[in-house]
């Protein structure tokens, strides 16, 4: 744990002493308002764990693991303007506080920005390319979700799909560019991605149960936002196949309601029926299953078992968080 503390302080600094201002202030406030919120700075701890796991140099890998936070707050602004949401992290969203065409344009900055932070280190054409990479499959992953919204029939194949392209690709990347940084070998490069696309996969899913099944203090959404928003998560999906022909009629029905429509009644409604199909504890099952594919392909991994303990035992934290 001491390790992953010194990391985390390590990062923190480096964020802080990180200049995001500039003029017009309408462009560089939102950037600072955003990036300098307290999240799980998930995505660089990845890469800078997967750095020290191989060995690597800390301070190099610090700048991919900046390029990744950057680039994920700036998909998060983006993000929220197309869910038309009101809080992220307990706060008000960059298109609340300000308006969309600076909530959109301050995101533009930020990629542009995350790309530069890639290109500082010696390997800066190779984590570029990385970055360039997962950043379309992002984007291809939000066309489907979007898709997703008018998209009649939805399969869990199609689900599955839709996160790993949203979110798991990340994560993946994020242990590709620490593990790069440090020379690894190409084939542990890959067996890490792959343990970072099932980690992603877990904790898409873990996501989807918080939205319904937390504390909305601690995870700073409101309740039961995706029911709201008609969103065809895999909760949803499971339970169109659990449930009688009665139950996946009245799901149906009101997840086709107006976004505008009285969601408190709506989301208790849902969450009955989840509750009494048990689709919560079907889900978790699905994400043991990822885990357990995840911790195989870290294994897999040529380096003895001591220099995995530090990414290992920061993925289990991962498992059991509630925001």
């Amino acid at each position: 744990m001491e390790i992953i503390k010194q990391l985390q302080q390590d990062f923190a600094a480096f964020l802080a002493n990180t200049d995001f201002g500039g003029q017009p202030t309408e462009l560089y406030e939102p950037i600072a308002y955003t990036i300098l919120q307290s999240g799980k700075r998930l995505r660089p701890m990845l890469c800078l764990l997967a750095c020290d796991m191989f060995g690597g140099d800390e301070n190099e890998a610090l700048w991919p693991a900046l390029a990744l936070e950057t680039f994920h707050n700036f998909t998060l602004i983006h993000d929220d303007i197309m869910d038309k949401a009101p809080v992220r992290r307990g706060k008000p969203t960059v298109y609340q506080k300000w308006n969309a065409d600076i909530a959109i344009l301050s995101g533009d900055a930020m990629l542009a920005k995350a790309f530069q932070f890639a290109l500082k280190p010696k390997k800066g054409a190779e984590l570029a390319r990385q970055l360039g990479q997962v950043a379309i499959e992002i984007c291809e992953g939000q066309q489907m979700d979007l898709n997703f919204e008018t998209q009649q029939s939805v399969t869990i194949e199609d689900y599955l799909k839709m996160i790993r392209l949203k979110t798991a690709v990340l994560l993946a990347t994020a242990l590709q560019m620490g593990a790069t940084v440090a020379n690894a070998k190409e084939a542990d490069i890959q067996r890490l991605y792959d343990f970072g696309i099932n980690l992603g996969m877990s904790f898409q899913l873990q996501d989807d149960i918080l939205d319904l099944y937390s504390d909305v203090e601690v995870f700073g959404k409101r309740h039961g936002g995706d029911i709201a928003d008609n969103k065809k998560t895999y909760l949803y999906l499971r339970a169109l196949e659990m449930a009688s022909e009665k139950d996946r009629q009245r799901l149906e029905q009101l997840f086709s309601l107006r976004i505008d429509h009285d969601e408190t009644e709506k989301i208790e409604e849902v969450e009955e029926i989840y509750n009494r199909l048990h689709v919560k504890e079907a889900v978790e099952q699905v994400m043991l299953d990822y885990d357990r594919r995840a911790f195989e392909c870290l294994a897999a991994v040529d380096l003895p078992e001591e220099r995995k303990a530090h990414l290992k035992t920061y993925a289990e934290l991962l498992s059991g968080r509630k925001k």
